[in-house]
Formats: C-alpha cells, structure tokens, sequence
C-alpha cells in the first residue's frame, strides 16, 4: 500500500508539469511555440533583479510574489526547462561575482535522494549547467523535513544538522569557494555546509600532528562566499553571515 501511494503521489507530480507547463508562471496566460515564460515575464523579471549583497551572501531577487511563482513553478510544477530561464537571468551578476571574489571552487547545494527522485533533477545543479561552470556536489547523507515548513530557527538547525558530507578527494584548504542555493531564509543550511567543509579538514589534522601547523593555516585561510537567487525577510534582519 505504501510503494502504491508513492508512485501515485509521483503520477499526480508529473501530470501537474503537464498541466501547467504551457501557462505563463505570472499571468496564466497559455504560451505559444514551446516559450519558457511570456515576453512581459521575461522583462517584469529582468526589471525586479539586483544584485545585493549581505555579509558574505550575494543575492539577486527579494523573495516577492513575482520570484515565488518562479522558484514554484521550476521546483514543483516539474519544470525542468526552467533552469535555462533562471541561468540566463542571473549569468552577468554570476560571473561578476566569480570575478570579483577569485572563486577558486564552486559548490553545488544538495537536495536529499527522497526529493531528487520526486522531482528528478537538483534545482541548482541544472542552473549551474546551464551558466556552464565546473562545480562540486557535495552528498547529502540524511533525509530531512522541508526548510520552508519549519518557522523556528532552531528547529531548522536541528534539522539540517549533519546532513552533508564532503569527499575525501576533495581539498578546500586555501580555496576561495562559492556555494551556490536558490533561496537563503536564516541561512541554517548553507552554515551547515560550511561547517561540514571545515570540520572535514580539521579532522584531518588531529590525525597528523606534524602538520597541524600548515594545515590549521590553510583552514583558516579557506574563504566562502553565498550566491543565491533570493534572500528572504529573515537572513535580512538578522544580518547573518554564514
């Protein structure tokens, strides 16, 4: 009964990309010849985008009702073909970004397998495809409730607490890195991948003193920077860097 509800709930999730795939995510109205979003969309979305920046977070779009319908339409509505909207949006102030803080590595946020496998694809992975960068995808090691449905920050950190895990072929020391997220609420996730990277490497070096010294260096000298596409009333007042 239970592998039944699944693929039923999967069937439902597929027959809504079909559903609304040819309607305009802000006017409804039905698209002609295959197009993404309407021409007034493209333009209301270009006039709305800024690139900001808070502490060590960079972010494009305030999360409006106009960036909502976006990031639900992409993430929910199954549609894929979204990603090449958002990476051609958000490409100038991407590698504006890349430029200006020497970005050595950057890194991809994972969604857990459970909602991978309901949506089909990483939300980030694809615009990053589609900007035409290398990047790094970290694993994602623990099924966790979704960030949206959890108000209380301490709830949230509880949550996401140990989700993440580097590989062991991966070296951050003395790298400039971006992480890349669609949408930054209170900022619990992205600190929790930050923790993860740094918390590798010191591990590292309590398992070879006489390098304790020049590996210690290299941690502290590990700079990360937050690329999202919108940021959220609370990670504003809060302030917070990651």
């Amino acid at each position: 009964m239970k592998i039944q509800s699944k693929v039923f709930g999967k069937i439902i999730f597929n027959f809504k990309g079909i559903l609304f795939k040819n309607q305009d995510i802000i006017s409804g109205e039905e698209l002609v010849e295959c197009d993404i979003v309407s021409k007034d969309t493209r333009n209301i979305l270009n006039s709305l985008k800024k690139l900001r920046k808070l502490n060590n977070i960079y972010y494009v779009w305030d999360y409006n009702k106009e960036f909502k319908k976006l990031i639900y339409s992409y993430k929910y509505n199954h549609r894929r073909v979204m990603a090449k909207l958002i990476a051609e949006l958000v490409k100038e102030e991407f590698y504006y970004v890349l430029k200006r803080e020497k970005i050595d590595v950057v890194v991809s946020v994972p969604v857990s397998r459970k909602r991978k496998n309901e949506r089909g694809y990483n939300q980030v992975d694809e615009i990053l495809n589609f900007l035409k960068v290398n990047y790094v995808q970290l694993e994602r090691v623990k099924n966790t409730k979704k960030m949206a449905e959890i108000l209380d920050e301490e709830e949230r950190n509880k949550n996401i607490k140990g989700a993440f895990r580097i590989s062991g072929n991966v070296d951050f020391r003395g790298k400039n890195i971006l992480i890349l997220d669609d949408i930054v609420t209170t900022g619990a996730t992205l600190r929790e991948i930050k923790n993860s990277i740094l918390e590798q490497f010191a591990n590292k070096s309590e398992n070879k003193n006489f390098e304790n010294s020049i590996i210690n260096k290299k941690i502290s000298n590990i700079k990360i920077t937050v690329f999202c596409l919108a940021a959220a009333r609370e990670i504003k007042v809060n302030r917070g860097e990651i």
